[in-house]
């Protein structure tokens, strides 16, 4: 592609340079800045932006001008291809504009102001040509004064179906501008406002040559309208690729939101996305264009409802980043509610079990000064309260994990439980103390959920650890259909994911419950 612009641009360089006539200096600059300029921009827009035809479409534009300026070589057939193409870039840039920025005809209305804009270039031109008395070639892309006394009748009925044509498309440019969305307008405003003072340059243009106005009038006018042709397909290009330039302040907002979720974050991703109309919606939204769910670990947590011409790819990664956020803000509020829960449990169990008995021994001791059966039941007493306090002390933290490892510790979960346990594989090698502590709380934990909810006959727990990559099986024969959501699988997944490991859940009604964790071991 990029020899097509090179290549092209030499050519009409050599028309205008060596094709015989005298061509001045700033023409040839602005006839090589005007197609260079759509055929590079067409090409860079045609490389970012695939899925448009808009890019295609202005590198047809830059053809067509050059194609035109074969008029420049002082032959007959160059002439003649010179007369019949002069006009057509215009059909093009007609073509692009009503499609911008798809590049694809999608109404009637598209289709039938494209087919008169063909249909006024090269078949009104080739008809001229072969009307008109030919006086010999002469230089047709030199800008100068058209006297009105010089146009011919076919001419005049084209240049007046013409400017009807422009002021029609340009109407219908403005309105479509005014109907659109807010972020519709934004990708909209370069073809609306750039194609706006092309079309008014090329109206008054055709107008002065109608009219006969002087030289002093029409050449300037003439000039104005190849300037902004040099322009306005960077404006395009700026317009087609801003999506994807767009896509840098997805960075920008997950290192915002890596710091933690700001007082309104709905105003922050309008901000990012553009679009003031954003609306952050909790509870069911049904699926429609403009909606996208913010959605981690397979749960919903809530809809964005935005305009739906916003690039889906980039609502898609301005979601997944505020969805993260969400998740962790969400998450870190579960651990501290969990934390707080378990101290608060922690000191119910000493108020309701141990400082009871406690409390029951010393009274005991009081009146058991001349009774021995007394003194044996403080001491049953004594000895049952001894061993609450060890059982709540080994919930807290196990100590047998630390002195003996995983299996053992493991071994001893697996004989307090309620439901029956296979301890089917521990790793021989001692893991990490992080990786240790991780599998034994999940594994108890687990067990906790089955023998409340599963209605099990048995469980069992495998665990092991291949190139540093830790897995914990948990499987029930219960009845299945856990509550993914549920606090108790959540707050597994909680645990998991602070070690930057994944929890995955297989639960079917009727075939029992497997909970999976992985994660990787953080030995030095």
């Amino acid at each position: 592609m990029r020899i097509l612009w090179l290549g092209t641009g030499f050519l009409a360089l050599a028309a205008l340079v060596w094709g015989g006539y005298e061509v001045s200096v700033p023409a040839v600059v602005l006839n090589l800045a005007v197609g260079l300029a759509f055929i590079g921009a067409g090409i860079e827009a045609a490389d970012r932006r695939p899925d448009s035809s808009s890019g295609q479409l202005m590198i047809a534009v830059g053809l067509a001008w050059f194609v035109r300026l074969t008029g420049a070589v002082e032959a007959d057939w160059a002439y003649a291809v010179g007369v019949a193409t002069k006009t057509l870039y215009l059909a093009m840039l007609g073509h692009l504009l009503v499609t911008y920025p798809t590049g694809r005809i999608a109404s009637r209305w598209q289709r039938v102001v494209v087919g008169v804009a063909y249909l006024l270039t090269v078949p009104v031109n080739v008809g001229y040509l072969l009307l008109t008395p030919f006086d010999g070639p002469q230089n047709i892309v030199v800008i100068r004064e058209v006297p009105a006394s010089r146009v011919p009748v076919v001419a005049v009925v084209v240049l007046v179906a013409g400017i009807a044509l422009l002021v029609a498309l340009l109407a219908r440019m403005i309105t479509r501008w005014l109907r659109s969305g807010s972020v519709a307008r934004r990708d909209l405003a370069p073809v609306v406002w750039g194609g706006a003072a092309i079309v008014l340059t090329l109206v008054v243009t055709y107008a002065a040559a109608l009219l006969g106005l002087p030289a002093a009038v029409q050449v300037p006018l003439q000039w104005s309208t190849e300037v902004v042709l040099v322009g306005w397909p960077l404006a395009l290009l700026y317009g087609l690729v801003r999506a994807r330039l767009d896509q840098s302040a997805v960075g920008e907002l997950a290192v915002s939101l890596g710091a933690g979720l700001p007082g309104d974050l709905r105003s922050v991703l309008a901000r990012t996305l553009h679009d003031p109309s954003l609306q952050l919606v909790h509870g069911d939204v049904p699926a429609a264009p403009g909606v996208t769910y913010l959605e981690a670990g397979g749960t919903r947590l809530c809809a964005l409802v935005h305009d739906p011409a916003l690039d889906p790819s980039f609502v898609r990664a301005v979601a997944a980043s505020a969805a993260l956020a969400v998740q962790n803000e969400l998450r870190a509020r579960r651990i501290v509610e969990a934390a707080d829960e378990a101290r608060r449990q922690v000191e119910r169990d000493l108020h309701d079990g141990a400082q009871q008995r406690l409390v029951s021994v010393l009274l005991t001791l009081r009146l058991a000064e001349n009774s021995p059966e007394l003194l044996t039941a403080a001491r049953e007493e004594l000895a049952r309260a001894l061993d609450e306090l060890r059982e709540l002390a080994r919930g807290i933290y196990p100590v047998l994990l630390t002195d003996a490892g995983l299996g053992p510790a493991l071994l001893s979960l697996a004989e307090r439980s309620a439901v029956p346990v296979v301890l089917g594989g521990v790793p021989d090698e001692r893991l990490s103390p992080v990786a240790e502590r991780t599998c034994y709380f999940v594994v108890a934990e687990a067990l906790t959920n089955a023998a409340k909810h599963a209605r099990a006959g048995e469980v069992l727990v495998e665990v092991g650890c291949v190139d540093g990559l830790v897995t914990v099986d948990v499987s029930d024969n219960g009845v299945g259909g856990a509550d993914v959501a549920g606090s108790g699988l959540r707050g597994l997944d909680d645990r998991v994911a602070a070690v930057g490991g994944r929890l995955t859940v297989r639960s079917v009604e009727g075939e029992g419950t497997t909970v999976r964790a992985e994660f990787s071991d953080s030995r030095p």
